[in-house]
């Protein structure tokens, strides 16, 4: 079922034991959202926890909230109400599915067009820019006071799903919503400066290995990020983030796509991104098995790298 903002924080208001699901691989607005919104509950007195695959990735440490964040570690308590964030579709939330799955009260809030409402309340703004819009509008709902701590996540969240407002999703509201966040204290310079102009020499590494080896087909570019690429660079996993997006900024380049060997050796991730008319989500990612947005989607196929990607690239080649 469909709800506003403001039913979903009654909803929430009643319930206890919160545990706030954000999705595998999380990036700055699945991180910045779901800890925002966890700081929100916990103010009102809520026990809640927020949970992120893996944890939160090395580049965000900095943010506030850590001590919010459930890892692999077992739960500080059992949780009886579920709320995603920023979580596309059930398979997103990778190894936390089940733990979702098992709350007796479970809801949905995200922006992804193509998320099918798997929770048994949902609201879902996919004309946002970032989650991270839609969670400030229910902490507001909420009636919590946007703290500092608050207001540097969402910054975060919201910075991270623009590209530091560069997209083509950045809209009026956008810039609302960080504005309030500046108000509330973030620190734009820290945190931009943390999320775009600081890298790890392993990360810096892991970016040039995987563009020497970039490859172009008109308006098509990919490139591949190997096992051996990984232990080449000694880089980690999140040390990916926006590779991709030095792809689409080739002058020509329409379609961009990122290959990532998992540790497995027989699945691969993928991050699309696309400029208009190309919509990577609904041509490319969701006949695939994935999702996402417009111009920014992802995808797991579990195949070898190579079958993976030469499947995809068939699909991209089909919507050309």
């Amino acid at each position: 079922m469909d709800v506003t903002i403001r039913e979903l924080a009654g909803w929430l208001k009643g319930m206890d034991d919160i545990a706030v699901f954000g999705h595998r691989a999380p990036d700055g607005d699945a991180c910045g959202s779901c800890v925002a919104v966890t700081l929100a509950l916990r103010a009102l007195g809520k026990r809640a926890c927020a949970y992120l695959p893996g944890g939160m990735p090395e580049f965000l440490r900095f943010l506030p909230g850590q001590e919010c964040v459930v890892a692999d570690a077992s739960a500080p308590f059992v949780p009886q109400c579920a709320l995603s964030v920023d979580v596309s579709a059930p398979d997103m939330l990778g190894d936390n599915r089940a733990l979702f799955e098992s709350c007796p009260q479970r809801a949905v809030l995200d922006h992804h067009e193509s998320n099918p409402r798997f929770g048994q309340i949902n609201h879902v703004e996919p004309d946002r820019a970032a989650c991270g819009e839609i969670a400030l509008l229910l902490i507001e709902a909420l009636g919590a006071p946007l703290s500092k701590d608050m207001a540097a996540c969402l910054f975060a969240a919201v910075s991270s799903d623009t590209c530091n407002f560069n997209y083509s999703n950045t809209t009026a509201e956008t810039f609302e919503a960080a504005a309030a966040c500046v108000r509330a204290g973030a620190d734009v310079d820290e945190i931009t400066g943390r999320i775009y102009r600081t890298r790890t020499e392993a990360r810096t590494r892991l970016l040039g290995l995987s563009l020497a080896g970039l490859q172009r087909e008109g308006k098509v570019a990919w490139a591949r990020v190997t096992n051996d690429m990984f232990h080449n660079a000694g880089a980690l996993r999140c040390d990916t983030e926006r590779i991709v997006n030095y792809l689409i900024e080739i002058e020509g380049v329409e379609i961009a796509v990122l290959a990532i060997e998992q540790e497995d050796g027989c699945s691969a991730k993928f991050s699309l991104r696309s400029l208009a008319p190309y919509n990577v989500a609904r041509d490319v990612a969701l006949p695939l098995g994935g999702g996402g947005h417009e111009r920014a989607a992802g995808i797991t196929i579990h195949r070898p790298l190579r079958e993976a990607l030469d499947l995809v690239l068939a699909r991209v080649r089909e919507i050309l």
